[in-house]
């Protein structure tokens, strides 16, 4: 895997971690809406988690670029996930639950589209090694 292979992979664990978590976090907020302690504190406990992969996402997604020969795209895509959870975050501590579900609904999408991209993802063929042409051969007389 010296050709970057590590990385690629290392990115494809972090952003199916990172999907993963998100999927937990309807769950949980199912729960909190049954009145539910343990809910809240299962929901809160992952979304601190889920931000704290979000933010390594970033570095392994410019690892999966250079030198893993990914696309650089998921690089934005994961900055913006950053963004858009540590407001989630914050909106989620003030009770708008007109902001959070909606967004929250936006974060999983995105989240699980990126992973099931980045199962898929493969670099493209590196081209192959041009040969000069020979000189062309002098008659002998």
């Amino acid at each position: 895997m010296g050709d970057g292979g590590a990385f690629r992979a290392l990115f494809r664990v972090v952003v199916l971690l990172h999907a993963a978590l998100t999927l937990v976090q309807p769950v949980a907020a199912g729960a909190v809406l049954q009145a539910s302690t343990v809910g809240l504190a299962v929901h809160q406990a992952v979304g601190g988690v889920l931000l704290l992969v979000a933010f390594v996402q970033v570095p392994v997604a410019v690892l999966a670029w250079r030198p893993g020969r990914l696309p650089a795209w998921p690089i934005a895509v994961s900055a913006g996930l950053v963004v858009v959870e540590t407001a989630q975050v914050a909106v989620g501590a003030t009770g708008v639950l007109a902001v959070h579900v909606p967004l929250g609904v936006a974060i999983v999408g995105a989240a699980v589209g990126l992973a099931w991209w980045a199962v898929r993802a493969r670099p493209p063929a590196r081209p192959a090694r041009r040969v000069p042409p020979s000189p062309p051969r002098q008659a002998v007389r």
